[in-house]
């Protein structure tokens, strides 16, 4: 029997609060006690303090004129002669990997600061030679300053030109894309291919049909074959390194004698990471199936997976699931996942723990409260103590005040899972 989400254990673990306090000095540096808890209200004083306000020390909004940003005596301070190949600085009153900043006099050296993605928020983060070097859910890529450097990754962003995305724009389709030398380098359902010359991922999982392809990128364009319900972009390959790669235990993407990406066979459709809801119609045997992309679904805010709705196997349309009712691909941290999700171990399969897509870029720091994953910044909502964390079995890398720690369990990739807390 094909593996689902249907039989997965989904899990939540448990975080400790990011910085218990009695005193400011407690906290790291941008963050106040208030409670017993470090606390953060701004960062930029122009966008996130009102007008006659700037944003102090400590990370207030505070009245006054101020310097237009965290206050911080280091800031300006000339970086150029670090030695990039030692550790990071060790004053304390610098942000450190993952942290907000402003500017990169934020950052302990040698970490300098960047906007993950086109006009989003600025982390500390690592100078690097390729993605090998950077975090979970990064590539190292020229910025802005014609840096290598490890930024967010933003393939699948809207975008109608290149200055729109860290890498590249694919314009007639209107997404972002990034490169890669296979399909691991790209998010579950999107495979490797030459686009001008160039090796990037492209989005397979997307509806057409042989008449409407335009979602799709040629020569390969729609998948009609007979296994599918819904027809579904495909692309080329040599091998099927070149195709979409699913979390391990999953039967995996081909690539045909013809040298063409085929789906796996408990997959009937193309609906891709987020369709909400999610659809359903039947097989040749007459089963209910969903027509995700990766053959899993899930409901993001109540965190559980959806009972399939009543099907009419005579309807040659397809049948809407429950309200919230939404496609989720798995993944592998490698690939991670596409812009606004990250790649999450909270499901299994058999005795193997895998990861999952979930929703990202919330405004909820390591530690934040939150009641879905969507509220948190790095897509990980910890049930068990309604706090934002981080997957960090990658990487092993937290934010300040937090600190990456085995839990026990499944292992995931063949490494100890383990989160921020």
């Amino acid at each position: 029997m094909r593996p689902s989400l249907c039989a997965l254990a989904l899990m939540a673990g448990c975080a400790a609060k990011p910085g218990v306090c009695d005193l400011n000095s407690d906290c790291p540096h941008g963050y106040y006690c208030e409670s017993t808890q470090c606390k953060r209200d701004c960062i930029v004083s122009n966008i996130d303090c009102p007008t006659g306000f700037f944003c102090d020390a400590i990370g207030k909004c505070e009245a006054g004129n101020g310097d237009g940003g965290v206050t911080d005596d280091l800031a300006g301070a000339d970086f150029s002669g670090a030695d990039l190949s030692s550790g990071l600085d060790a004053n304390p009153a610098l942000e450190q990997e993952l942290d907000l900043c402003a500017t990169d006099g934020d950052c302990a050296s040698p970490l300098v600061c960047r906007a993950m993605y086109k006009s989003g928020a600025s982390r500390c983060t690592r100078l690097c030679t390729s993605t090998a070097n950077c975090l979970s859910g990064e590539r190292c890529l020229t910025d802005a300053l014609s840096t290598q450097t490890c930024i967010g990754e933003d393939t699948g962003r809207t975008c109608t030109m290149a200055n729109d995305c860290n890498y590249a724009c694919l314009t007639n389709q209107q997404y972002c894309t990034a490169p890669c030398s296979g399909g691991a380098d790209c998010p579950n359902g999107w495979g490797c291919m030459t686009v001008a010359s160039q090796n990037v991922c492209v989005k397979l999982e997307a509806a057409c049909t042989a008449a409407s392809a335009a979602a799709c990128i040629a020569p390969a364009a729609c998948d009609t074959s007979a296994a599918l319900l819904v027809g579904g972009c495909t692309s080329v390959c040599t091998t099927a390194a070149d195709c979409p790669q699913r979390a391990a235990g999953l039967a995996p993407w081909t690539c045909d004698a013809g040298g063409i990406c085929r789906r796996p066979a408990d997959v009937y459709g193309p609906l891709g990471q987020g369709a909400t809801p999610a659809q359903y119609a039947c097989n040749a045997q007459s089963t209910v199936v969903n027509l995700c992309n990766d053959a899993q679904h899930i409901n993001f805010g109540q965190f559980t997976v959806p009972a399939a709705p009543s099907v009419n196997c005579g309807s040659g349309t397809a049948t809407a699931g429950s309200a919230g009712d939404a496609c989720v691909d798995s993944c592998r941290y490698q690939g991670g996942c596409a812009f606004s999700y990250a790649c999450t171990a909270v499901g299994s399969i058999g005795s193997n723990r895998i990861g999952l897509c979930l929703p990202s870029l919330g405004p909820g720091e390591v530690g934040a409260h939150c009641t879905a994953d969507s509220d948190c910044a790095f897509g990980y909502c910890n049930r068990s103590t309604s706090l934002c964390t981080r997957d960090c079995t990658f990487d092993g890398v937290c934010p300040s005040g937090s600190t990456c720690v085995a839990t026990g369990g499944p292992t995931v990739e063949g490494f100890a899972f383990k989160r921020c807390q």
